[in-house]
């Protein structure tokens, strides 16, 4: 059966995402909200800025009546992916949204909902992380949000986010997000540079994340597990780490803690979702390149495969389920169209590629003869 016979609903005509920060979705009051960023394809060919350009927006969506409005949230923020919203639902109903530039400077910035059907939002706000001004792409600057609220902690939010020492670090508000604090500097990658991480919670008092040592293109990445609770950090079996720490220091390495997936040349990790089951046991997927060894940068990428690894309350157990196809653009080998989770049924498994999911076979359009990627549901165990 083609979903698409079910019909398209067009939430925001431009907008685009990054995979790492959280939630990027959710549904409140009967509302659908989507956040995005806007991008504008006359920039890129001319150089010509047009209204709308970079605006970081949220699409709000009626699931009764079918209305949708699309709320401006920053103005021209910045033309990039990374800069869209995490979202989160406060305990008084107002809905909080956390974004950034990418990696452009020391600023997170936040507003909060002022009315129920979410057109009205308050002041932009923003706190300047610690550290340094650096160019861009590198240094203390910031990107990336993912909100959690901990029901345990007095409903504590955590904002873990890419800041100082272009490492992972979490800021922490007491009030609901009206106001928000530095934490202290979380998990490091390898040789300095940035882990890339996916986190879930069961919104009690537990944060679970899944982590590789750097972006794909440096290194030969596996993928790691562990948890955040009653601020210690634990391994995926709940021995303690060690203290999350709350300073500039780091609490620790990424590779110490239990790994998920041994990468090597032939096996590179870059994880890609993460949920909780029905146990609070972490469900993960994450993709594997497998034909970039030796190779330099824009040879490789031409197989990747998604996997699909579950905690069963004593180890992991992980497969390949599908065949991702091939990478999205030349500059990047490790891009691929991605895959999701059903978060209320985990052994369904939405994959984006421009391969027969079960054979590897090139998808080719007999329309223009060309590959396409193409969007497939799966059940696994």
């Amino acid at each position: 059966m083609s979903f698409f016979d079910r019909g398209i609903i067009e939430l925001n005509d431009n907008g685009a995402w990054s995979w790492f920060m959280d939630e990027r979705v959710i549904v409140h009051n009967g509302r659908l909200l989507v956040g995005s960023i806007r991008s504008t394809e006359k920039m890129y060919h001319n150089g010509t800025p047009e209204p709308g350009q970079g605006n970081c927006e949220l699409a709000v969506h009626d699931l009764a009546t079918g209305e949708t409005h699309v709320v401006v949230l920053h103005e021209q923020l910045e033309q990039d992916d990374h800069n869209g919203p995490a979202l989160q639902v406060r305990p008084d109903g107002r809905v909080l949204a956390v974004y950034t530039q990418h990696s452009q400077e020391r600023k997170v910035y936040w507003r909060v909902s002022e009315s129920p059907d979410l057109r009205e939002w308050g002041p932009i706000r923003e706190l300047i992380t610690p550290g340094v001004d650096h160019p861009p792409f590198g240094g203390d600057n910031v990107t990336y949000s993912n909100l959690f609220l901990l029901s345990v902690e007095n409903n504590r939010l955590y904002n873990f986010f890419r800041s100082l020492g272009h490492q992972q670090n979490y800021m922490v508000s007491e009030d609901n997000g009206d106001t928000w604090t530095y934490g202290g500097m979380f998990l490091q990658g390898y040789s300095g540079y940035a882990p890339y991480f996916k986190y879930a919670t069961d919104g009690v008092g537990t944060i679970h994340f899944i982590g590789t040592e750097d972006h794909p293109r440096n290194f030969d990445n596996s993928v790691y597990h562990g948890f955040v609770r009653n601020g210690q950090i634990h391994q995926s079996d709940g021995t303690v780490f060690g203290p999350l720490s709350r300073t500039r220091d780091k609490s620790g390495d990424i590779w110490d803690l239990t790994t998920v997936f041994r990468g090597g040349p032939d096996d590179v990790a870059w994880v890609t979702d993460l949920h909780l089951d029905s146990e609070q046991h972490p469900v993960c997927l994450f993709s594997v390149q497998k034909d970039g060894r030796g190779l330099p940068k824009g040879q490789g990428g031409s197989d990747h495969r998604y996997h699909y690894a579950r905690w069963d309350g004593s180890g992991w157990i992980q497969h390949e389920i599908a065949y991702g196809g091939t990478r999205l653009y030349p500059d990047e080998d490790d891009y691929t169209g991605l895959a999701a989770l059903d978060p209320q049924s985990l052994d369904s498994v939405y994959v984006s590629t421009d391969a027969h999911p079960t054979s590897g076979e090139p998808l080719v359009s007999k329309t223009d003869g060309r590959r396409h990627h193409e969007l497939f549901r799966g059940v696994t165990a």
